[in-house]
């Protein structure tokens, strides 16, 4: 989804959109840096040597963030880590983007257009989305975005919604495509207590989030994975 360039020799991280700009006015990426800083500590930090943005560039969006060397989080420390996460979040007023991926979806299917925005389309306008209270939330917290320490990275996605929403996209891999199992429970053990019903609820919306970007592929020069292909399957036999 993006570019990361490192800014040798300063210890910055620059990002760039391949495709996001397409789809988000840049005032929802500039809430997530405003809501990135203050989750000090819990996340890979918004560069503080210059202005971590976001500008445009040629239509894309530029943010800045602090390097880190960190390794992969064990899944323990991802779960604690998002429970933390998530209390810490909970004193966030400012503004964020809706967690709800149907408005997204509906708009990636006229952009791909085909079978796959077919799918996209249906399950966007068809899907019922949960009442849950909400708040501030990573958005996107799988395995892969959490680093050694529980910090977490990748915040372009933070938004308003349950927090359900997060600890579902923890479990997708396991839930939808029954991989690292192990990982995931030893991950879910250490957040706690969660509202499994709520989860239940909100799964197919993670299918439907995770396939709309990944449809997207076409748009910057590659083909639609056999993952994503998995889950426009999924969606057509629910539609």
């Amino acid at each position: 989804m993006n570019l990361i360039v490192h800014l040798r020799p300063a210890p910055v991280v620059a990002r760039v959109t391949r495709v996001a700009h397409l789809l988000r006015p840049v005032h929802q990426l500039k809430a997530a840096v405003a809501f990135a800083r203050m989750m000090n500590g819990l996340v890979v930090a918004p560069a503080s040597t210059a202005d971590p943005g976001p500008f445009v560039e040629g239509g894309r969006y530029v943010t800045f963030w602090t390097r880190t060397e960190l390794g992969p989080a064990t899944p323990a420390e991802a779960g604690s880590s998002l429970r933390a996460f998530h209390e810490a979040a909970r004193s966030w007023e400012g503004e964020l983007r809706s967690f709800d991926p149907r408005a997204e979806a509906v708009h990636i299917a006229e952009l791909v257009g085909g079978d796959a925005g077919e799918v996209l389309r249906a399950a966007g306008q068809g899907l019922p989305i949960p009442d849950l209270p909400q708040q501030a939330l990573h958005g996107d917290a799988h395995l892969g975005n959490v680093l050694a320490g529980g910090v977490w990275q990748d915040m372009d996605e933070a938004c308003i919604g349950p927090v359900e929403w997060d600890v579902a996209c923890l479990r997708h891999r396991w839930s939808f495509r029954g991989e690292i199992e192990r990982e995931t429970h030893e991950a879910l053990a250490a957040y706690g207590p969660y509202d499994e019903s709520a989860l239940k609820a909100l799964e197919p919306l993670v299918v439907l989030f995770t396939a709309a970007w990944g449809s997207l592929a076409p748009m910057v020069g590659e083909a639609i994975g056999p993952r994503t292909r998995q889950r426009l399957d999924w969606l057509r036999s629910r539609s």
